[in-house]
């Protein structure tokens, strides 16, 4: 059964129908009920294909962040996808994050506990990536991880929970994907705001007629032109910088209201609770409960032949696989080849061993929580062939860096394969240790490792490394072209090896890669708004066509 919700003071109490049932408002033992869970009235979630009705009317909070979150969309769209990531998008992120924890600190069920202002924390950190390095790779992870965290982290504080939730793949789907999509109440929160103002309401007025008119206007003139050329004054006028950057600002202003919608649905919902099916502890137990269909002597059968095959392939390839713990390259191979054969292979066997773990998990037929022995004897295998893969893998990967040197594409995949291994090694942890919190052990990892590359700015230590180790002798053979290919992050570093650069490639190389540098850092304004091509630009500016 769903749980019931409570709606907050102002929103419109709905009526439930005569024949429903009636709602159990007694606190269930897998339920942290909110200050006013008890006494608060609930009522039922709508029938599917029923829109919710919309509030009589809005408190001062909600008019304010239906103002607030078409901005907020707007800064996504034109600082964080649309442009390269810097210091307003920073400010964009730093902003979303004060609204929505100012909104629910003025809802009084809710409540921060000292773990939901670490996750904040943590959010408010990962911006400031966007203002310190021109890594792009590193900015759009980073931001990618906000964007999908500040949605989570708003579930996460309003549901009460103290703890991360036990079925996170479940949280995750409500937070980002349920949740966003229910109650659009943005609009009708702007109108209940602005229809007591006759002033305001006259200008919202004004400035939607002129984002329909647009189009419409812009037929006319097209006709008008194609009859009388003397019309063309009023296209050198449309040219000019000031009326194309404002026609741009307000096309995605426009678009970006979508993202802004989503936005308040989310703190909205998550606040009121309205009208929505939240997540309960024993509806996620019932359904993994319902995915327990099959005996396990089936499961086992099937994941024998797999068991047999892995064993079969590690003991004929042993030679092959285990030739980079000693430092040997096989015979036949060179040291990019054999870095590279099967890493794609690698990549879905892990994929379809987790699959296996996971199947294995759900769909064994067996009472409570407890584990059959046979059950953990052949995850822990699994797990182990998998760990042993990656291991061999990675090690592969290291004998090529010392060879060749860093790259972004070797360092990446150096850090993917570890964090591949860590998930692995805390999933074989788990068989033997049912308490052990896996969905919170995994994000608290990936949170660290991302966290740790990208605040380290690996484009300087790769250069860096580079040339520390080419000037030992470590490294026999350098292109310059790997350097060039880098960020800003390491084009700070140039100047200071420029002979040594100059001797890999030419000084004609080395100017021309300086060069494009700085026209594309100059092509997009964004990109100036980070300290790494901020002090680029300041310190070479082209002189007569050169740097």
């Amino acid at each position: 059964m769903t749980e019931q919700n409570p709606i907050l003071p102002g929103a419109e109490l709905t009526s439930a129908p005569q024949d429903a049932e009636q709602p159990d408002t007694t606190p269930k033992p897998d339920i942290i009920p909110g200050l006013d869970a008890v006494t608060a009235p609930t009522f039922a979630a709508p029938p599917a294909g029923v829109l919710p009705s919309i509030p009589e009317s809005f408190t001062r909070s909600q008019k304010l962040l239906g103002l607030l979150c078409p901005f907020a969309g707007f800064g996504i769209l034109r600082y964080m996808i649309l442009h390269a990531l810097g210091l307003p998008a920073a400010l964009t992120c730093w902003g979303i994050l004060t609204m929505g924890i100012l909104f629910l600190r003025r809802t009084p069920r809710i409540r921060f506990a000292p773990r939901h202002w670490c996750m904040a924390a943590v959010l408010y950190l990962f911006p400031l990536i966007f203002c310190i390095s021109d890594n792009q790779t590193m900015t759009g992870l980073c931001g990618l991880y906000v964007l999908l965290g500040m949605p989570f982290f708003f579930f996460y504080v309003a549901s009460g929970d103290r703890e991360l939730p036990r079925f996170l793949p479940m949280a995750l789907h409500k937070a980002l994907l349920d949740y966003p999509w229910q109650n659009k109440l943005m609009f009708p929160a702007i109108r209940s705001c602005l229809r007591q103002r006759k002033l305001s309401r006259n200008a919202l007025y004004v400035f939607v007629g002129l984002l329909l008119g647009i189009p419409l206007t812009l037929l006319v003139y097209g006709l008008l032109l194609s009859t009388d050329g003397n019309m063309r004054f009023l296209t050198d006028w449309i040219q000019e910088d000031w009326y194309r950057g404002l026609m741009i600002r307000l096309l995605q202003f426009l678009c970006a209201l979508p993202i802004g919608m989503l936005l308040y649905n989310c703190l909205y919902n998550n606040a009121t609770r309205r009208n929505i099916r939240s997540l309960r502890l024993s509806d996620c137990e019932e359904t993994v409960k319902a995915l327990r269909i099959a005996p396990g002597t089936l499961l086992y059968t099937i994941v024998t032949p797999v068991c047999f095959v892995y064993a079969v392939y590690i003991g004929l390839q042993a030679s092959y696989l285990f030739s980079g713990f000693a430092g040997r390259l096989p015979e036949g191979f060179s040291y990019a080849g054999y870095a590279r054969s099967g890493f794609f292979e690698l990549c879905f066997l892990s994929v379809l061993n987790f699959l296996l773990i996971a199947m294995l998990y759900l769909m064994c037929r067996r009472e409570g929580q407890d584990r059959p022995l046979a059950l953990q004897i052949y995850s822990s295998l699994l797990c182990v062939i998998t760990l042993l893969l990656i291991a061999t893998a990675e090690s592969k990967m290291l004998l090529y860096i010392s060879q060749m040197g860093l790259t972004q594409k070797r360092v990446y995949t150096a850090w993917f394969m570890l964090f591949l291994g860590l998930v692995f090694l805390m999933l074989l942890l788990r068989q033997f240790r049912p308490w052990f919190h896996l969905a919170r052990g995994v994000l608290v990892t990936g949170t660290l490792m991302l966290g740790l590359l990208a605040f380290s700015r690996p484009d300087a230590w790769i250069a860096t490394y580079n040339l520390e180790a080419y000037k030992a002798g470590r490294l026999p053979q350098l292109s310059a072209s790997d350097f060039y290919d880098l960020s800003d992050d390491a084009y700070m570093l140039f100047p200071e090896n420029k002979a040594l650069l100059e001797e890999m490639g030419s000084e004609d190389a080395y100017r021309s890669a300086m060069k494009k540098q700085w026209q594309k850092d100059d092509k997009d304004q964004f990109r100036q708004y980070n300290l790494s091509t901020w002090r680029f630009m300041r310190r070479y500016v082209p002189d007569n066509g050169e740097l």
